[in-house]
């Protein structure tokens, strides 16, 4: 009976210590990977972080080129306002990205020791990171096709602004030449009056 006591006892604890070891090994990996996400994560955002500053600056330039050439003669001021909505829509997309980043460092500070909460933030710190990854590479691709495409619209609008006043200088030109009055015509020579001998007209002597 003892013995029977004895090895029930030791089967309890092989198996408690098998399920100890399958936990530890659960959560070692859980870790690991968590630590990965979290390293990438830090990696993103840290180039998010250092990037927005010259895109900032980036787009007050671009808005204050677009609000000059707009003003200038010459300007295709349809697609200048095209350009400022879409520059203004850039904007508002860069303010997603500041949430999304906060968004991201809630699930970055997860502590090790606690299966659930570390599970749960393991996942959301996944799904934010792909989603930060994804929304990132579309800003940036979508803030050097805005790029191009202003400079292009800005040097377009200054050589039309250029032959705009380049036409306007020749143009007083022209019309001074149109106002030069014409030259009178030459008179015609005198004819002499006829004259009258008794009653007949006779031409005067040549």
């Amino acid at each position: 009976m003892t013995s029977l006591r004895k090895i029930s006892i030791l089967a309890i604890v092989v198996v408690f210590a098998a399920g100890l070891a399958a936990c530890s090994k659960k959560n070692e990996q859980l870790e690991t990977d968590y630590a990965t996400k979290k390293a990438s994560a830090q990696t993103l955002i840290d180039q998010i972080n250092q990037s927005m500053t010259q895109m900032k600056a980036d787009h007050d330039q671009w808005m204050t080129a677009l609000m000059t050439a707009w003003s200038k003669p010459g300007a295709d001021t349809a697609k200048i306002n095209s350009a400022k909505a879409d520059l203004q829509k850039h904007e508002s997309d860069m303010a997603g990205i500041s949430a999304l980043v906060d968004s991201t460092k809630l699930y970055m500070n997860a502590a090790p020791g606690n299966d659930d909460s570390l599970k749960a933030s393991d996942d959301r710190l996944g799904t934010n990171f792909n989603d930060l990854n994804d929304k990132w590479k579309s800003f940036q691709d979508t803030h050097a096709s805005l790029q191009q495409r202003i400079q292009q619209l800005t040097v377009a609008t200054a050589g039309n602004a250029a032959a705009a006043q380049d036409t306007m200088k020749a143009a007083p030109a022209k019309m001074e030449k149109k106002a030069e009055p014409k030259k009178a015509a030459a008179p015609a020579p005198p004819v002499p009056p006829a004259q009258q001998h008794h009653g007949a007209v006779r031409k005067s002597a040549q």
